[in-house]
């Protein structure tokens, strides 16, 4: 039985914002949304200042928050793959009585990954392009990677490379809950990365948010 994730190596990304691109070209998503994004801060004091870049997408998690919040609504719109990805049938999306669709669902994701489209009306978020994974290529944001620093893969196969990057390096999730069980996994994330606040923010209006106001984390601290 496979499992899909991903490892994302922060030793290696660049914060060149080609998967951002990737993605939103790749999977149509609407203009103001994205289904990832790089996230960054600037740490230290000058002349002792790093720049940290963090890519941020949907967890995948086990168990999801937003298909458990969706079931106790009385739908069953978020559902699992056969490899454990998380996917949404808009065909099943309930509306509530505020007019939108999953509302419950896209609130109950703490990394605010799962987000409303404006256009279509429906819950969108990553699903590691399914459509690409279930013929055997890699995810938009995977194959545009300049510096290699987003790997899928199965991590039920040992030989494969995100088995072996688990192996070989100390990983962690970004939501720190035992419960929830990520595909996605991270090298060389630091704690204060997981507390500094730039999991807000994924529902911006204005594409310029991230570069602009406090939640990119920007400004050297």
């Amino acid at each position: 039985m496979a499992k899909w994730g991903m490892v994302v190596d922060l030793r290696k990304c660049i914060g060149c914002q080609a998967c951002t691109v990737a993605c939103k070209v790749e999977n149509g998503v609407s203009l103001g949304r994205w289904r990832t994004q790089v996230r960054y801060m600037a740490k230290g004091t000058y002349p002792t200042v790093k720049k940290y870049f963090m890519p941020m997408l949907c967890d995948h998690c086990d168990p999801a928050p937003c298909q458990k919040a969706s079931k106790k609504s009385g739908g069953d719109a978020f559902y699992r793959s056969p490899e454990g990805v998380l996917l949404i049938d808009h065909k099943k999306c309930k509306k509530g009585a505020d007019g939108k669709y999953e509302t419950d669902a896209i609130e109950a994701c703490p990394m605010e990954a799962v987000s409303n489209d404006p256009v279509t009306g429906m819950p969108d978020k990553c699903n590691f392009c399914y459509h690409r994974t279930s013929k055997g290529l890699k995810p938009a944001c995977v194959q545009t990677c300049i510096g290699g620093a987003r790997v899928f893969g199965d991590f039920d196969d040992p030989d494969s490379e995100v088995s072996k990057l688990v192996a070989r390096n100390s990983m962690r999730g970004l939501i720190p809950h035992e419960m929830m069980k990520p595909a996605v996994v991270w090298i060389d994330l630091e704690g204060s990365m997981v507390d500094w606040g730039g999991i807000k923010g994924y529902r911006q209006i204005d594409p310029q948010d991230f570069e602009s106001n406090k939640l990119s984390m920007g400004e050297v601290i």
